[in-house]
């Protein structure tokens, strides 16, 4: 018997959502506090920790979100009536997911690359004085802005089909009936 197409994504998939945004949010905003801190300050370890803890975090549910997508029925792609938006929404939604897991690989490349698990969570030394000339600095650097503006064109969108459309998408990434 063939299974029908949802109308709204699972409460598994809708939580592993709203995690996803709220780890992303939460890592960014102490990224930009933790980045106006003195390079060298050992007040920038306490930040730095929270930092990694949630890119861990982010890296451990973007995996399990992504699987979980694989796994489970979902709606089929909201339309908007042209093909190009239609085709850069698919876009946009997997570049979303690999953007995340993107930031979180960089983050631990540039953190084993600083020798920081040890340091942050260890109490062993002080950040590297090149701490900011690492590779995978610039590319962490280089994901940020990119994946922030990813996430305005997506919230834009949502509003877009929910204000101008009108097809009650945001019901989709809801709980409920």
């Amino acid at each position: 018997m063939p299974q029908s197409t949802p109308a709204r994504y699972s409460p598994l998939m809708v939580t592993l959502h709203w995690l996803t945004a709220i780890l992303v949010f939460a890592a960014f905003i102490v990224g930009k506090n933790m980045s106006r801190l003195p390079n060298h300050d050992a007040s920038k370890l306490a930040p730095l920790a929270i930092h990694m803890m949630l890119g861990i975090t982010m890296l451990v549910v973007i995996v399990v979100r992504f699987v979980a997508r694989r796994k489970t029925p979902h709606p089929a792609y909201a339309s908007t009536g042209n093909a190009f938006l239609d085709g850069l929404g698919k876009f946009a939604h997997y570049a979303l997911y690999l953007l995340v897991f993107l930031m979180a690989i960089s983050g631990m490349a540039l953190s084993m690359q600083a020798g920081l698990p040890q340091i942050v969570f260890g109490g062993a030394g002080s950040l590297p004085a090149d701490f900011f000339d690492f590779a995978a600095r610039a590319m962490h650097g280089f994901i940020a802005p990119a994946l922030f503006l990813l996430i305005l064109l997506h919230v834009g969108a949502a509003f877009y089909h929910q204000l101008f459309i009108k097809d009650k998408l945001f019901a989709r990434m809801g709980y409920g009936k």
